[in-house]
Parts: C-alpha cells; structure tokens; sequence
C-alpha cells in the first residue's frame, strides 16, 4: 500500500512539472489587440508587462503617429504590424516574444529597446532610428532584414543571436555600433554599410559568410578574437582608422582584395585556415600580422604596403607567400621563418634584398640572394649562362658563401697531396740549394705529411726549397698554384662583401 502511494505521489509530481509551462501561460493575462489600439488612438501610453496579446496589432492601418510611450514587455505577441509607424516617444519590447511582425519603414524618434526580445519572422527595411536602438541578447529565429535602415545614435546588438540570415545591406550606422559575443549561425551581409563610428565585433561567430563587401568604416573597427566559420569577404572595403582582428580565427577564405586601411591594421595572432587574400590592398600604416599562423597561402599580389610585420608568424608545410609586384616600403619578418615559403617572383626577391639591407639585417640580406640566384638558376635552360651559375654556385654560394670557397680551398690541397704521395711526385733534397732532387744522389722519398706541406705551400705560391716536384708533376705544381691564386682572390672577394660592409 505505501508502495502504491508513493508511485501515485511521484507520477502526480511528474504531470505537475509538464504542465507548469501550461499553467503559467494561463495565468498570462490576455489583452486584445483592439484595446490598444484604442489606447493609442486616444494619444495615450500603452504599458503592459506579461501579457498575450490576442489578435492582429496592426498599427499601420492608424494613418497617424504612436504619440505616447509604448512598452510591451516581457510579453507574447504572435501576429502584429508596425509597418510604417512613427513612435514618437520611447518603445520598449523588452523580453517580449514577437510572432510573424513587420517594422519596415518604421521610425523610431526617442529610444527603441529590444533587449532579450525574441522575433519569429521580423523585418527592418528602411527603418529609421533616430535615438539609441538596443538589441541586446535578443533572438532572431528566421530570416531578419535591416537593409537601407539607419541608426543615428548608438546601436548595440551585443550578444544578439541569428538563427537565419542577416541582411543589413546598405544601411548606415551613425554612431556607435556593438555587435559583440554576437552569433550568426547562417550567412550575414553587411554589404556597402557605412559604419561612421567605432564598431565592435569582438568574439562575434559567424557560422555562414560575413560578407562586408564595398563597405567603409570611417573610425575604429574591432573584430578581435572573432571567428569566421564561412568565408569572410571584405573585397573592396574602406577602413579609414585602425582595424584590428587580433586573435580571429578564419576558418574558410579571408578575401580582402582591393581593400584600403588608412590607419594600422593588426592581425596580430590570427589564425587562416585557408587563403588569406590581400591582393591589390593599400596598407597606409603598419600591417602587423605577428604570430599569425597561416596553413594556406599568404598573398600580397600587387599590394601597396607601408610596412608589413611578420615576426614570429608560422606557415604551414605546403602555404606560399605571393608577394609579386608588390610595394612594399619595410618588411620585417626574419628570412629562416618565411623564406622557405617565398614563392619565387624576380622583382619580390630583389625587393626583399634591398628590404633587409635597409634594415641592416645582412645575414638574412645574405640568405635571401642566395635562394634568388639558386631559384633563378632552377629555371634557366641549359647554355652557358647556367653553367656560369652552377659554377659560381660551387664556388662560393653567389658571393655570400666564403664557406664554400674555403672547402673548396681545402680540398685543392688535400686532392693535390694525395697526387704527389700516390705518384712519388716529389722527393726531399739533400742539397736543396744545389741542382734537382734527380739529380741528387740520395733523394729521399716524400711522406704523406710531407707531400700535404707541400701541396698546402704551393697552393699558397710558396713551394718549400727542400721538397722539388719530378718528371710530369711539375706540371700540377703550375696548375695547383693557378689554382690557389684564383680560390684565394675568391675568398677575398666574397669575405670582403660578407664580412667587412
């Protein structure tokens, strides 16, 4: 029997808590649409906070303005129609949910707060704000257009969530525009907005496209730590002051092509998963891509640069930095941690060569013309032009490897020595002011030793009196010292440009 009990108790307390929801919208007091209106028709304030609004509140068949306050908070309001309608005072739909509703060509002259405020299927098209608008948190969960709108005052969508596309085409923001922590789960267009004051985007997620396509942003424009799931386009946008995207992350292409940034641009530890576009962009002020890592290609292509930071930037194994008939007035970005990703462009190497020169940075200077020359040596057909390459390769790396032409230096004498010990070339003297060693009575046969003392003098134009050459080996005495008089004026010549500028 207790058992029975407490199984009934628990299946009540069970039905209880599935009908709360049920219970609490029955208890929602229900206003008919006709009673505002009437309100509003009388020029008086409309307040009301927790209600179901039964009916279709069609303000637009008024033909006149809303004269006084109207809050309808934390309400329901399934059918309505403010198309058209001037609000002359403050409007408040803060936490109310909006069914099917239209404020197209609406005009708001005193603040307008949405906050918390969640819409079915909304628009904005051409609607005016005049005062602050607030959108905080608020809830899209179609398809929403605000395009040709604009905000006179501050606009803040912080935290706002998209569920569809979001079309702010054309519109023109004013004053202050906050779109932080915001999250668009379909494409959002922003496509030829004029953002007259700062924006921020920061930790804003875009799952679909953001496309801000031709738009202009005359002041400061933050998108740090935001992340661009779709691919972000912002082909042929004006940032006429600072921009900063530090810490976003680019998921799919970033296309920035034809771009302007009048001030600095930081892209200070971003992240590109795939192209990073910045063809035909002018960099007015310093574009900082610092601990920026990019898995695709980096491409600056005919970009107009101020100067361009890379340190502590890392590639991925297969990215590619385009950098051909760019202009650039400074890069700074050392050689070992981009240079393997150069790709190779005659007029961008030459660039980068004069670039660290400038910047007295002689070893990456050295590095850079070496990858040049052996790169261009790649593609040259065979002729005496590439073998006049090859040979100054060999030689001493291009004229920035001394090390080479000292191996080389070394390894004249070491092949000579083995030459006079294996062929008994040359013999110790007794009498070495005297006559030849065949004629001297006793000649004494060279050792190894011997034979590379003497091989290192005679490359050195100072043959030892005591040890003489015999029979043909006269004849590599005349060809090592020419030899050694050629390597050594090499490694003169090359030590001089490297070590002593």
């Amino acid at each position: 029997m207790l058992r029975r009990c407490a199984t009934l108790l628990s299946v009540c307390l069970v039905l209880a808590s599935l009908a709360l929801p049920s219970i609490a919208l029955a208890d929602q007091k229900s206003v008919v649409a006709s009673e505002i209106l009437q309100q509003i028709s009388s020029g008086g304030p409309v307040y009301y906070d927790g209600v179901t609004v039964v009916g279709d509140l069609n303000l637009s068949q008024l033909g006149r303005p809303v004269a006084g306050h109207f809050y309808l908070i934390n309400s329901h309001l399934p059918e309505s129609s403010f198309e058209g309608v001037s609000f002359e005072k403050e409007v408040s739909f803060w936490g109310t949910s909006l069914g099917r509703t239209s404020f197209n060509q609406a005009r708001f002259l005193a603040l307008a707060d949405f906050s918390n405020a969640s819409f079915g299927h909304a628009g904005f098209v051409k609607a005016l704000f005049d005062e602050p608008a607030i959108f905080d948190g608020a809830e899209f969960k179609s398809n929403v257009s605000f395009e040709e709108s604009s905000f006179t005052k501050d606009t803040r969508f912080n935290g706002a969530l998209f569920r569809g596309d979001a079309r702010f085409n054309y519109t023109r923001f004013g004053s202050y525009s906050y779109f932080s922590s915001g999250r668009f789960l379909e494409d959002a267009f922003f496509s030829n907005v004029v953002f007259q004051n700062s924006i921020d985007f920061s930790n804003a997620r875009f799952n679909g496209q953001a496309n801000f396509f031709q738009s202009r942003f005359e002041n400061t424009a933050g998108f740090d730590a935001a992340s661009f799931r779709g691919p972000a386009q912002f082909g042929l946008t004006r940032f006429d002051g600072l921009s900063s995207f530090g810490d976003a992350v680019f998921w799919d292409d970033a296309d920035f092509v034809l771009s302007r940034f009048g001030e600095a641009a930081n892209f200070f530890g971003a992240r590109f998963m795939e192209k990073a576009l910045f063809g035909l962009v002018k960099f007015g002020d310093i574009a900082s891509f610092q601990n920026a890592t990019f898995d695709g290609d980096l491409n600056f292509k005919s970009s107009r640069i101020s100067t361009l930071m890379l340190s502590d930037a890392s590639f991925g194994d297969r990215s590619l930095i385009w950098l051909n008939d760019a202009d650039f007035s400074r890069l700074k970005g050392r050689w070992s941690q981009i240079g393997g990703h150069m790709a190779f462009d005659a007029g961008a190497f030459t660039s980068m060569v004069d670039n660290y020169r400038g910047l007295g940075w002689h070893q990456d200077e050295d590095d850079c013309y070496y990858k040049y020359r052996l790169m261009s040596q790649a593609e040259k057909g065979p002729g005496w032009s590439k073998a006049i390459d090859v040979l100054a390769w060999l030689s001493c790396g291009y004229g920035v490897r001394p090390g080479y032409t000292v191996a080389w230096a070394l390894l004249t004498i070491l092949a000579f020595a083995l030459i006079f010990w294996q062929g008994d070339g040359i013999r110790r003297s007794a009498r070495p002011l005297q006559g030849s060693a065949e004629e001297d009575p006793v000649p004494e046969k060279a050792t190894f030793r011997s034979a590379l003392f003497f091989s290192t003098m005679i490359f050195l134009s100072q043959g030892p009196i005591d040890f003489l050459p015999t029979g043909k080996h006269r004849y590599f005495v005349i060809l090592e010292g020419i030899t050694g008089w050629l390597l050594l004026a090499l490694f003169l010549v090359t030590l001089g440009k490297v070590m002593i500028r």
